[in-house]
């Protein structure tokens, strides 16, 4: 019986990031696999019946976009929360909030999700004064889009037990004024309010889930991780079952696993990872500081905002023995450090259980890996490190950061160049619902190096065009142990592609140019998942 395609693109600007065959203008798939790429000449054998030739006219293809760091638990709950993203005054943040208090039975919880006061026109946060004069009735509850700092009214904060009088938790602050109270909760000390939150049902998670895929696919994703399961959530492990046998889930996942899931998991006796190349179970998720845009990020020197030098979850000694468990059992560790006194302390954590335990490509990882100042580049270099970096943060957040630690250390923030340099595969995230997935966005931040008001962030990390892709597809795989089935568009390898209207290389000389770039088509195992216009799912 003859073979045939079950589908061939023809006359593509195909970036393939497979660097032994580069480019290409058309590209053959039968049965969700890339079958290979050339020229549509060579392909012609494989044309049968029903074999749909697709002409791109020019248009680029490109690996579907590995986005290896981000929350989609987190990002499906926040959909269903008031979105407060982009909010820019007082007025309207409240309006919001104010709007759906007005929709929600008194005594029920008003929750949000997104803020950044670093655009509110008011140049700070609201007060608890001021949210208990807005939302008077409800208990209300305020994520930072950072994910790393909360908002509460005095009705939230006595459902947590919080009076000026509380101490803070372990890394965590309850931050005060004053002796006063001042609404704004740091890392750990938002824990106890928002498990107060009643919990979403596994049917509604798995409805905003399936509605997060479709986000995801029209920004030209293919894959991504999750990066840290709900704790909260009783039983993860079903929704994920839910979510499989419900056809919700649209995007390849590799799930990393905080405490609480990891602990369950262990107890299964699951060997990690276990799964398949739509959802797998991956690796250890390991959380050591805060966050550049909240101050949090835990320093050598203060932050200029508040003079605190940041927050730490564990101590070295902690470290090491959640570390050395891990890395004892075979997993892969990925580890959220952002500031370069969090940075130094994992470097040294996996330095010990090296050590002790020598384990070949163990790709360990460090998430954000933000300030890895020139020593500890040449440490995450010399030690095999993995670093994901967030170049997204420098066009969404970039102002926050230079107002929180000032332009000489945001310019050696996230030192893309330096550990390209260096020989060192790099990823790119989003964190979403930290930023928004939009790998234009996102892209440009790595390759500008600019915040939203066009403030420089470090030029001299800069990198051209299509190493910010390959961070963004194949180093994504490689990050995860997949570059042997995506990443790159190459014979056998997952039909995972990218139409887009820009030759990103076109943003080399004009980067501003890929601000604009449109995704076309999203095909995951060669199936379109989205089409500019219309949604496939």
């Amino acid at each position: 019986m003859p073979f045939h395609a079950d589908f061939i693109i023809k006359n593509a600007n195909i970036r393939t990031m497979d660097k032994k065959n580069p480019t290409g203008s058309a590209l053959a798939v039968w049965n969700g696999t890339i079958v290979g790429v050339g020229a549509f000449e060579d392909f012609t054998t494989l044309i049968g019946p029903d074999t749909e030739i697709r002409d791109l006219t020019g248009k680029t293809v490109l690996p579907g976009f590995n986005d290896n760091h981000s929350h989609p638990l987190i990002y499906s709950i926040s959909l269903m929360n008031v979105d407060l993203t982009g909010t820019r005054s007082f007025d309207e943040f409240f309006g919001k909030l104010k709007a759906r208090a007005a929709e929600t039975p008194a005594g029920e919880w008003v929750v949000g999700f997104g803020y950044d006061e670093g655009l509110f026109a008011e140049g700070r946060e609201p007060n608890i004064e001021e949210m208990d004069a807005a939302v008077p009735d409800h208990p209300l509850f305020i994520l930072r889009a950072c994910l790393h700092v909360a908002l509460a009214n005095s009705r939230a904060m006595a459902f947590a037990g919080y009076t000026a009088d509380t101490p803070d938790p372990p890394g965590g602050e309850i931050v005060r004024k004053d002796g006063k109270l001042t609404g704004r909760l740091c890392e750990q000390a938002y824990a106890s309010v928002n498990e107060r939150i009643p919990a979403r049902s596994a049917d509604q998670l798995a409805r905003s889930l399936k509605r997060l895929c479709g986000i995801y696919n029209a920004c030209g994703i293919t894959s991504t991780t999750e990066m840290g399961m709900l704790d909260k959530f009783e039983d993860e492990f079903a929704l994920w079952d839910k979510v499989l046998k419900d056809d919700c889930l649209h995007v390849r996942i590799a799930s990393y696993h905080l405490d609480a899931s990891y602990r369950k998991l262990r107890d299964f006796g699951l060997p990690l990872p276990f799964g398949d190349e739509l959802f797998r179970f991956q690796g250890r998720k390991i959380i050591l500081d805060g966050g550049g845009g909240s101050g949090t990020a835990r320093m050598s020197e203060p932050n200029l905002h508040d003079g605190k030098y940041g927050i730490l979850y564990h101590t070295q000694e902690e470290l090491d023995e959640i570390v050395w468990e891990a890395h004892a059992h075979g997993l892969q560790i990925s580890a959220h450090g952002i500031g370069d006194v969090a940075i130094t302390m994992l470097l040294d954590a996996y330095k010990k259980a090296q050590e002790r335990l020598p384990r070949k490509d163990a790709r360990h990882r460090i998430e954000h890996c933000s300030f890895c100042y020139p020593p500890l580049t040449a440490r995450v270099i010399g030690e095999g490190i993995l670093p994901l970096l967030n170049p997204g943060f420098l066009y969404y957040f970039g102002d926050t950061h230079i107002r929180n630690y000032g332009e000489a250390r945001v310019s050696r923030e996230f030192p893309f160049r330096s550990l390209l340099d260096g020989g060192v595969l790099v990823g790119i995230g989003s964190d979403a619902p930290v930023t928004v997935p939009n790998p234009s966005e996102i892209l440009y931040g790595a390759i500008a190096r600019k915040s939203l008001s066009g403030a420089s962030c470090g030029e001299a990390e800069r990198v051209k065009a299509l190493e910010a892709v390959y961070a963004y597809t194949a180093a994504g795989a490689y990050m995860t142990f997949d570059e042997h089935r995506k990443g790159t568009l190459e014979a056998g390898k997952l039909a995972d592609l990218v139409v887009t209207d820009l030759d990103p290389a076109a943003a080399d000389d004009e980067p501003e140019r890929i601000l604009d770039m449109r995704v076309e088509e999203t095909i995951l195992g060669g199936k379109t998942v989205f089409k500019f216009g219309r949604s496939q799912i």
